[in-house]
């Protein structure tokens, strides 16, 4: 008798499953981009460089273990979110308008209908940051995670300078304006899932995801954690636009404000946090509290409420707060070699 024969789709990859993926894909930039459907597909993804930039940036970054619970917890609605904001925003940040987005998404084991709404997130960002989906790759790799649920996902932007971005010099007086998150974003979730006892066997991690916090005020963990990241591009422009003049942004990823901060100043500059001009999100104390977390390593690890930071002359232009925007903090000199971060006051914590 004939041996049995071996197929891809025995040693765990469906190419039936990719081909369906990429035809859904397609389908959903069609609707967003209608000029952009053809790239999806094809060997490469590109499109026209803007008239009059000599120059190009990429950004590249991911989700890390954040997708760790978006998977366990099936609720994968913001975490394609995630990974555009840490790419895009960094980009922006850096005075370059992103243009283009690709993705690289690995699974276990491809579901489709699942997954899809992975690149949904992705589009929805897309679209909140100005930039455009041009391509990407789905691996299925079955035998490079420990579980059949566990993904990883990653996106590069691709961005070129705009003339109008352009930042004034950093000097003391200058207003500090904090751009407010909801939670974590896409940062320290390995001590989160420490603090939480998030890394044992899924079955637990999957009840504990779903257990409802009083100090949350009601919320399960899972809502609390997975809440994408927000990205005020969008928001930002609209104040540079009004005449308002930025002296430099710092997104609060890693590192959190005692890290991130200090690359957008020169070295005879500092800035003076206020810590109670916010309330920060309960996440954060509920974290420290249930975790005993030194207060350095909160500062160091999370971004307490603050996504992105804007350093602003007051002289140039009426800059409008509203809920998602306000004054957190000042510029000022530097003496020898103090820290280019100081904090004062204690979190409003609502206690």
């Amino acid at each position: 008798m004939p041996e049995e024969e071996t197929t891809y789709k025995a040693a765990g990859v469906d190419i039936d499953a990719a081909d369906f993926f990429v035809r859904m894909i397609k389908e959903r930039v069609a609707e967003a981009w209608p000029e952009a459907a053809r790239e999806i597909g094809g060997f490469a993804g590109g499109g026209s460089i803007p008239v009059g930039a000599k120059a190009v940036r990429g950004s590249t970054d991911g989700t890390g273990t954040k997708a760790i619970l978006a998977a366990l917890a099936e609720d994968f609605s913001g975490i394609g979110q995630d990974a555009v904001a840490m790419s895009a925003v960094d980009m922006y940040v850096s005075g370059y308008n992103p243009t283009y987005l690709l993705d690289s998404l690995d699974v276990a084991s491809l579901k489709p209908e699942l997954h899809i709404k992975i690149i949904d997130s992705i589009i929805t960002a897309c679209r909140l940051a100005d930039c455009r989906l041009i391509g990407g790759e789905t691996a299925e790799l079955p035998d490079m995670f420990k579980h059949p649920w566990m993904f990883n996902l990653n996106t590069m932007a691709i961005g070129f300078p705009h003339s109008d971005l352009n930042f004034v010099p950093v000097k003391p007086d200058q207003f500090v304006y904090g751009w407010f998150s909801y939670g974590p974003a896409s940062n320290g979730f390995s001590l989160i899932r420490k603090v939480f006892g998030l890394k044992e066997r899924p079955s637990k991690v999957r009840k504990k995801l779903e257990r409802r916090w009083l100090e949350l005020g009601g919320k399960t963990l899972a809502q609390a954690l997975l809440k994408p990241t927000p990205i005020y591009i969008r928001q930002i422009e609209e104040q540079r636009e009004r005449g308002v003049k930025f002296a430099g942004h710092a997104h609060i990823t890693g590192g959190g404000l005692v890290e991130n901060i200090p690359r957008i100043l020169p070295q005879d500059c500092k800035v003076v946090i206020y810590r109670s001009s916010w309330s920060r999100p309960s996440i954060f104390p509920l974290i420290q509290k249930l975790g005993n977390v030194p207060a350095e390593d909160m500062d160091r690890t999370f971004n307490q409420g603050i996504m992105v930071v804007s350093i602003v002359d007051p002289s140039k232009g009426e800059f409008l707060t509203d809920s998602q925007v306000h004054v957190i903090g000042q510029v000022r000199e530097r003496e020898d070699d103090e820290p280019q971060v100081q904090f004062e006051g204690e979190y409003n914590d609502g206690s």
